[in-house]
């Protein structure tokens, strides 16, 4: 805004209410835009909004086109601050005049062919931003590119620098998506997939922050590496092409590190400032030998009392709690545990203070953690507890911008439960039901987290379990594996757990199971039994024909519990099966008339054309089959199985039972999970859009035949459970891999008409596995593939 602008603030601020109100509406409206841009740059939000705001409504009285476009980018950037990303993105949308632009499958046509001014320019650079703090990649760096190309061909260079940091920015993210991908699945052609996308990006972000060649830059620059190298720390034997891009570049890091000391950091806005100067304190306090004559944990503790001088100056409670965290860690490191508890404490009372739980779960996990260690144990129950707490306020695409909470799941958030789990159950007689619902929010936080959708309807299953049934809850504690039965609990060898669990894995993933000897895979079955099962059943905790659900985690999800053997016989001919991913919907709706709806695709199509799979010619004999017991069922096949047709007839409540009968995958990533429609695969924002329409009323069962599990991803049933879960569907039958088409006519078969006969579905589904185990279908490629999951 112009200089004027500042003396009028001035002016509001000080001349007598009865001389304020002579002033004009712009000048009203431009001194609040000052004010707002103070507020912002001292970490006040809040207030920023507020003025941004009014702002706004004086620019509107004099119909100031400009000045309203400047004032919805303003309030983008206070909501961003706040971590309200898409009501940021709505507002610069409606600056840039387009509507339907803030979800992640919206056209990018409305940006195409048309001109932009200044503020065009920094409405694009910031909505750039916002889908790079939403996690809409590919479209935060489509929206930057085109801003950059805009900003040079006008010549302005403050927009082009400016969105040139941010898409830096948005590959480096582009860049820890790829390693998070990388660690998550098994699957060796996914793995090198993610290594050569993360190297490639990781080259155009490097290249992207040197030219840039200002502090903010460098500190990107630094951070990028170190992700890197923590990376190649833990998986470097098979990321070769990362450890060489690391040695390629260590000595140009010290250059930059040395380079970013001396930098003045004065350009920045205040608020910025502590939170650069915490960064260099954290990336310093890696360092191995001296800089600039100084011991690396000096110059950390100098980084970060300068941002505590700043954040005291600034009176800003949430700078405070990172200032102190920091500290903390400092503190920690040195060996000064006293001093690093109590800088912890302050940092968890300033986060509590003001309701900053992304910091909060931190600093009360880093207590939790030094208490354990000095054996402090009702301490660090308290501290995980309040951990715990925090971490269930989060939001998963809510987060504050400055916020350190833009992390791995798997790395930062999982560890924390298994943790606190570990701990409760270490005490004497530990409480079996609170370390169950721990468990259980932890399996629902890693689902909320697979969606990208915050707070879902669903919540942990009530502490009151159906008599009728046996709940086999297998933990996997991170150092040790947990089997809680009822009120028993036993330990289980992690690593000869973790053994048997990859040779089976290796053996039911093999393009050759079907051929494969029963001595080669019995004695594997025989071994997970004995070690999970073998000492409840030996306690009668368990008893024949009684109804078995498990709630499993990590890689034993990809393993058929049905498939388990006593030595005589497998688990499915002594008990009935099911999973559960351990939550269940907050409301049950109200049940629909009985039908079914059948959709698929037989036939080749553009879709299976363009994914070189083959077609399904079975589907017509499983609709047949169907058909047959369900005469009325809606049948949606081939050319009409498309999106729009659907969803069209799934979301009329004419149905308890929804049958999707084409090519489909689960993983753990959700760009890889997907159906095949007749005209294009179904991602999850799809499939997603049609299960929840056909939920109104709440669907029965929710039947995903020739669909399969990734092969090689240890987490790839997160798909299914996301699908699971969007569809409201009290049961989903689906396949670990791939059936084969006359087995999954059979079950189709005998499981439909015996749910026909009103059996429960665990039973409908046993009755199906134990017809082909009794045929010529025996051998279990064919039958032990198909699994329950029930809410």
């Amino acid at each position: 805004m112009k200089h004027i602008a500042k003396i009028l603030l001035l002016s509001l601020l000080l001349i007598p209410s009865a001389k304020a109100a002579d002033l004009t509406p712009l000048d009203k409206a431009d001194a609040l835009t000052v004010q707002g841009n103070q507020q912002l740059d001292q970490g006040n939000p809040s207030g920023a909004f507020t003025s941004f705001e009014k702002a706004q409504s004086f620019y509107q009285e004099i119909n100031n086109e400009e000045g309203i476009r400047g004032s919805r980018i303003n309030k983008a950037l206070a909501h961003q601050q706040l971590g309200q990303y898409l009501n940021a993105c709505r507002e610069v949308s409606l600056a840039l005049a387009i509507e339907r632009y803030c979800q992640s499958d919206a056209p990018t046509t409305p940006l195409v062919d048309r001109t932009f001014d200044t503020t065009d320019l920094i409405a694009l650079q910031n909505l750039g931003k916002i889908f790079q703090e939403l996690g809409y990649l590919e479209r935060s760096e489509t929206v930057l590119t085109l801003a950059i190309a805009n900003a040079k061909q006008q010549g302005n260079q403050a927009q082009q620098l400016a969105s040139q940091q941010t898409l830096a920015n948005t590959r480096t993210i582009q860049v820890r998506s790829a390693i998070q991908k990388f660690q998550i699945s098994g699957e060796a052609l996914v793995q090198a997939t993610q290594v050569k996308a993360a190297e490639k990006t990781a080259k155009q972000a490097f290249a992207d922050y040197e030219a840039l060649d200002i502090s903010q830059a460098r500190l990107g620059w630094l951070s990028l590496y170190d992700d890197l190298d923590q990376w190649i720390a833990s998986d470097g034997p098979g990321i070769f092409e990362m450890v060489e891009l690391r040695d390629s570049l260590q000595s140009k890091r010290g250059q930059i590190l040395q380079t970013l000391l001396q930098s003045d950091l004065n350009a920045l806005s205040p608020i910025s400032r502590v939170y650069a100067h915490l960064k260099i304190s954290k990336i310093v306090a890696k360092q191995s030998g001296k800089l600039s004559g100084k011991h690396p944990l000096v110059l950390a503790f100098e980084q970060a009392q300068t941002a505590q001088n700043l954040a005291n100056e600034l009176d800003n409670y949430r700078a405070l709690s990172f200032v102190y965290g920091q500290l903390g860690r400092l503190y920690q490191q040195s060996g000064q545990s006293d001093l690093s508890m109590r800088s912890y404490e302050l940092a968890a009372q300033f986060a509590q203070s003001i309701q900053a739980w992304d910091g909060l779960y931190q600093w009360r996990s880093a207590l939790a953690q030094q208490y354990e260690d000095q054996g402090q144990t009702q301490q660090a129950i308290t501290s995980y507890t309040s951990a715990i707490s925090a971490l269930e306020h989060v939001r998963w695409n809510l987060l504050p911008v400055t916020s350190d909470l833009q992390f791995s799941f798997k790395e930062q958030v999982e560890p924390v439960y298994q943790q606190y789990m570990g701990l409760l159950l270490e005490t004497d007689n530990p409480d079996l039901t609170q370390v169950s619902q721990v468990n259980q929010s932890l399996r629902l936080a890693e689902l909320e987290n697979y969606l990208k959708c915050g707070e879902t309807n669903l919540v942990p299953l009530a502490q009151a379990q159906d008599s009728q049934q046996v709940v086999v809850q297998i933990l996997d504690l991170g150092d040790q594996t947990t089997v809680i039965v009822g009120d028993t609990h036993y330990t289980v060898d992690p690593n000869q757990l973790k053994t048997t669990i990859d040779e089976l894995t290796v053996a039911l993933q093999g393009d050759n199971f079907y051929d494969m000897r029963q001595s080669q895979y019995l004695p594997l079955l025989q071994s997970l039994y004995q070690q999970i099962l073998e000492p409840a059943v030996a306690k009668n905790l368990i008893l024949e024909e009684t109804p078995i659900k498990f709630h499993l985690s990590g890689p034993l999800q990809n393993i058929p519990m049905a498939l388990l053997h006593d030595g005589k016989r497998y688990l499915i001919e002594r008990n009935p099966v099911a999973l559960s991913n351990g939550y269940v919907r907050e409301s049950i709706p109200p049940s629909r008339q009985p039908g079914a709806v059948v959709g698929g695709v037989s036939t080749n199509s553009p879709s299976l054309q363009k994914t070189a799979l083959a077609p399904l010619p079975e589907v017509a004999e499983e609709v047949g089959v169907i058909q047959a017991t369900f005469p009325d069922a809606k049948l949606i096949l081939n050319k009409d199985f498309t999106y729009q047709n659907i969803l069209k007839n799934v979301e009329k409540p004419t149905s308890k039972i929804l049958h999707l009968s084409t090519h489909g995958q689960f993983s753990s990533d959700p760009t890889q999970t997907f159906l095949l429609a007749w005209d294009r695969p179904l991602n999850v924002k799809d499939i997603s859009g049609v299960l929840e329409a056909g939920s109104g009323g709440g669907l029965d069962l929710l039947f995903l035949s020739a669909c399969h599990s990734a092969q090689g991803d240890p987490r790839s049933l997160l798909g299914l459970a996301g699908l699971s879960a969007q569809s409201g569907a009290n049961n989903t039958v689906a396949s670990l891999w791939s059936a084969d088409a006359a087995a999954s006519v059979l079950v189709s078969q005998e499981f439909y008409a015996a749910v026909k006969n009103q059996k429960p579905m665990n039973e409908a589904l046993r009755q199906a596995q134990l017809k082909l185990l009794k045929s010529e279908y025996a051998h279990p490629y064919y039958w032990a593939n198909y699994v329950l999951v029930q809410l």
